[in-house]
């Protein structure tokens, strides 16, 4: 029977309250100055100590701060696309959400960091993903797949077809040319309708530039998007790596994390260094990235598929933080936001920002 992905873990808990300190009150504008009112919606992930998520949790569990002013919450709501294991919906004590059954799933191949690690490395975690797929991909799933060599390539666009899925693979793997234009024909969603072609295949030299495009790519499918990325370390071409760590950070990597957490893509980097003596440097921006884009690194493993369960894991289900915030008219940026929880007995994975004024 096939089995959909990331199935959802149950553990049920009464949260428990920590004191806070008095916060600071909001600031109004000015009495005749122009705003613009957003609608902000973060998503969060909240577990135990061993990684089951925490279900049943209100606005009241929540605590949000832009530049270190509380926001005020208007609703959380829990999401999930899969069916509690052993209570249903319709039985469930808290609210949940149904969502769309769609899972948007890209599996990423870094290539153009070759310096560190073996070759057969990637040809076994393509093993690994292709028998991970064939036992779990259900029917509303979406799997596509890319990578980058000496610039982005995409080798299947958004398919539930394994057999599509295994070439695909293959084709990553072995230097593909990849996807090259457009398919005027496809319908649902797709990563390739909305790619800059000429961007691909002229300005994207760096793995940052990459994924600076694919989240571009991806920003008008409203859901959430994983990318598992393989890589053997990234060090972006105007950065200096000094003493086995980096000591600058490239002019690629904001715009890149802007881009993904516009999109509301989560990176999850898997090591394909096997050496427990690496250098600093291959593991320090693959951390970062996943960091910064809520998202989590996975450095030391025995086999590529136990990634691929934790992942499977993780984003079983998610809450959605939504407030109202005010900017200026014409302003446009990213709000850095912390998320936290008034129960530091519980752990929190929340997206850091948001684009506006776009």
């Amino acid at each position: 029977m096939s089995m959909r992905f990331f199935p959802v873990l149950i553990l049920a808990a009464a949260p428990l309250f920590a004191q806070q300190p008095p916060q600071p009150p909001q600031p109004s504008p000015t009495f005749g100055e122009k705003v613009d009112v957003n609608l902000v919606q973060l998503d969060a992930v909240v577990t135990d100590n061993r990684g089951n998520q925490m279900l049943g949790l209100t606005k009241d569990d929540f605590i949000v701060r832009e530049n270190g002013v509380l926001q005020t919450i208007d609703t959380v709501d829990y999401f999930t696309n899969r069916r509690l294991i052993d209570a249903p919906e319709s039985l469930a004590k808290f609210k949940v959400e149904r969502v769309h059954d769609e899972h948007y799933l890209i599996i990423f191949f870094d290539k153009a960091s070759a310096d560190v690690g073996l070759p057969s490395e990637m040809i076994r975690a393509r093993s690994d993903v292709a028998r991970f797929i064939n036992d779990h991909l259900g029917a509303d799933d979406r799997v596509a797949v890319a990578g980058h060599d000496v610039r982005l390539k995409v080798y299947t666009d958004f398919t539930s077809n394994k057999e599509k899925i295994r070439r695909a693979l293959n084709d990553a793997t072995s230097y593909g040319l990849g996807i090259r234009t457009k398919d005027a024909s496809a319908t649902g969603p797709s990563l390739m309708r909305d790619m800059d072609i000429n961007r691909m295949m002229n300005k994207t030299g760096s793995v940052y530039e990459a994924l600076d495009l694919l989240g571009d790519a991806l920003r008008p499918i409203h859901a959430r998007k994983d990318v598992v990325l393989f890589s053997n370390g990234i060090v972006g071409p105007d950065e200096d790596v000094r003493g086995g760590i980096v000591v600058n950070r490239s002019r690629y990597y904001d715009p890149m994390i802007e881009s993904l957490n516009s999109a509301d893509v989560t990176l999850y980097p898997v090591s394909l260094v096997s050496d427990f003596d690496a250098p600093a440097f291959v593991h320090q921006n693959l951390s970062t990235m996943a960091s910064d884009t809520n998202g989590q690194y996975f450095r030391l493993h025995t086999s590529f598929t136990t990634p691929l369960q934790q992942i499977e894991k993780r984003t079983a289900g998610y809450y959605l933080i939504s407030y109202y915030t005010k900017k200026r008219p014409g302003e446009h940026g990213f709000q850095k936001v912390d998320v936290r929880l008034r129960n530091p007995e519980f752990k929190i994975s929340a997206r850091s920002g948001y684009a506006y004024g776009d």
